[in-house]
C-alpha cells in the first residue's frame, strides 16, 4: 500500500511541480518534521503562475521583497488572457482530484503511532505559533520586559573579562565565581535585581491598565504578580 501511493505521488507531482517550486514558501509541516512523505496539495493557478514567473522576476530584481513580488505577480496575473487562465484552472482541478485520491491512500497507510505523533506535534506547533504571535503583540504594544535576576546581572557585569572565550567555558567560570561570592558581595546584585523588579511591576501594571482602556484585556494577566516570600530559616536543633 505504502509503496503504491508513493509511486502515484511521484507521477502526480511530475504533472505540476517545476524546479522553481523548490523555494519554500511555508514552514515544515508536522509530517515533514517526523520524516513522513505526505502528499502536497497542488498550487492554485495564481501561485503556480507566480512560481513560473519567479525566475524572470528575480533575474531583473534580485533584492525584491515578498510583498513586492506578490504585487508584481498580481498585476501580471490580471493581464493574463482568459484562455490561459481557464486552461490552468482545468489543470488544477485535475491535480486536485489526483491529490485527494493519493492523500486518502497515504492516510490509510499510517500506523496508529504515527497518527498519534502527528496529532501531538501539530498541537505543539499550534501552541508555539500562539506564543510567537503573543510575543510579537507584546513587542509591538510595548509590554515591559521582565528584568534579569541577580545572577544574570552578575554575569553581565563580568562579560568584558571573557571576550573571545568559549561561551561554555565562560558560563562555567562565571558560575564558579558566583558561588564563591560572599553574601555581602551578592547583596549588591540582589538589591539591583529587586529594584529593577519593583520598577517592572509598576510599569507592567500601568501597561495593563492602558491595554484594558484600549479594549485589549486579553493581554492582561489573569493573576497579578506576587511578591516572593523570603525563605524561612531552618532552625538549628
Amino acid at each position: 500500500m505504502c509503496s503504491n501511493w508513493k509511486i502515484l505521488t511521484l507521477n502526480y507531482r511530475a504533472n505540476w511541480l517545476t524546479p522553481v517550486q523548490a523555494c519554500n514558501y511555508t514552514r515544515k509541516s508536522a509530517e515533514e518534521k517526523l520524516g513522513l512523505d505526505k502528499p502536497k496539495r497542488p498550487l492554485t493557478p495564481f501561485f503556480k503562475f507566480m512560481t513560473q514567473m519567479r525566475p524572470a522576476l528575480l533575474a531583473k530584481n534580485p533584492g525584491i521583497s515578498s510583498k513586492e513580488a506578490i504585487s508584481w505577480t498580481s498585476k501580471h496575473w490580471q493581464q493574463l488572457d482568459l484562455e490561459t487562465k481557464n486552461q490552468m484552472a482545468k489543470e488544477y482541478e485535475k491535480d486536485l482530484e489526483d491529490y485527494k485520491k493519493i492523500k486518502a491512500m497515504y492516510e490509510s497507510s499510517l500506523t496508529d503511532q504515527q497518527k498519534e505523533d502527528i496529532k501531538r506535534l501539530k498541537e505543539e506547533m499550534a501552541e508555539a505559533r500562539e506564543k510567537r504571535k503573543l510575543r510579537a503583540e507584546y513587542k509591538e504594544l510595548g509590554r515591559p520586559k521582565k528584568p534579569m535576576s541577580s545572577y544574570f546581572l552578575y554575569i553581565q557585569s563580568r562579560k568584558d573579562n571573557f571576550k573571545g572565550k568559549d561561551i561554555k567555558q565562560y558560563q562555567e567560570q562565571v558560575k564558579k565565581e558566583w558561588l564563591k561570592l560572599t553574601d555581602a558581595e551578592k547583596a549588591k546584585f540582589e538589591k539591583q535585581a529587586a529594584d529593577l523588579m519593583a520598577k517592572y511591576k509598576k510599569d507592567l501594571e500601568a501597561w495593563e491598565i492602558k491595554m484594558i482602556s484600549m479594549g485589549r484585556a486579553d493581554l492582561v494577566r489573569s493573576k497579578p504578580l506576587r511578591e516572593k516570600k523570603p525563605k524561612a530559616e531552618v532552625k538549628k536543633q
